[in-house]
């Protein structure tokens, strides 16, 4: 159990209401950034025709970012709250079928699921992948890359929204349990996320130029990782 699943329903609801904390925190802005850098990495290309799951969509801004990459892929979303998933819907149309339910609700079989700066708020995060990667013949999942706390590595806390630190081995195991072929990673920085607007960059260009006069470490922006990881189904 997560800081994040302590909280009940009607915390998530006001979350995501017009105006709330999920829009002043750049949560809409930052779907976008994490979206448009899926789309640069996957290897999925615009020609192709495919399902493709948001599982964990918010406010589907990712979707809207598929529904322009990829205009033959037929896209779904799903999500714990009825707010987002209202919203999202009377946003995106007819076109995009949602969903409201958590990750365990999920049915059907999905060509690609993508999962992305959601499984580090789960302390079981090796369950919640072992059950995705059986409804996926690929799933892709975006999350911080090697994330520290006080310089330390993170472990679950339930006090905490972020439960663990995690490397490009975090999910060999699905290899080893013979639920997956193989896992690719990619870890690349992402200005934007985790806070770093473009005013905030900006500051922090500006603090590196000092700290670089002075003969002292730069500041790196936020990196995170996509882990590409295709299902042992396939072959």
């Amino acid at each position: 159990m997560t800081a994040a699943e302590l909280k009940d329903h009607a915390w998530w609801e006001r979350y995501f209401t017009v105006g709330g904390d999920w829009e002043r925190n750049g949560g809409r802005a930052q779907t976008r950034i994490f979206a448009e850098h899926f789309v640069r990495r996957c290897g999925l290309r615009p020609e192709q025709a495919f399902t493709l799951l948001d599982a964990g969509c918010a406010l589907g801004d990712a979707l809207e970012v598929f529904a322009r990459a990829f205009p033959r892929a037929r896209l779904h979303g799903i999500d714990f709250s009825a707010t987002a998933v209202e919203r999202a819907g009377a946003e995106l149309g007819p076109g995009v079928t949602l969903q409201r339910g958590d990750l365990d609700a999920i049915e059907g079989h999905y060509d690609v699921i993508y999962c992305s700066n959601t499984l580090e708020h789960f302390a079981d995060f090796d369950v919640r992948a072992r059950r995705l990667l059986q409804h996926a013949d690929r799933l892709f999942v975006m999350v911080p890359h090697d994330e520290r706390r006080d310089g330390r590595r993170l472990q679950p806390d339930r006090t905490e929204h972020h439960q663990h630190t995690f490397a490009r081995d975090s999910f060999d195991f699905l290899v080893r349990e013979g639920l997956a072929h193989g896992v690719a990673t990619q870890v690349f920085p992402c200005p934007g996320a985790w806070g770093w607007s473009p005013p905030q960059q900006a500051i922090q260009f500006a603090k590196n130029i000092v700290r670089t006069v002075c003969g002292r470490q730069r500041i790196a922006p936020p990196r995170q990782i996509l882990y590409a990881i295709e299902s042992a189904a396939l072959r």
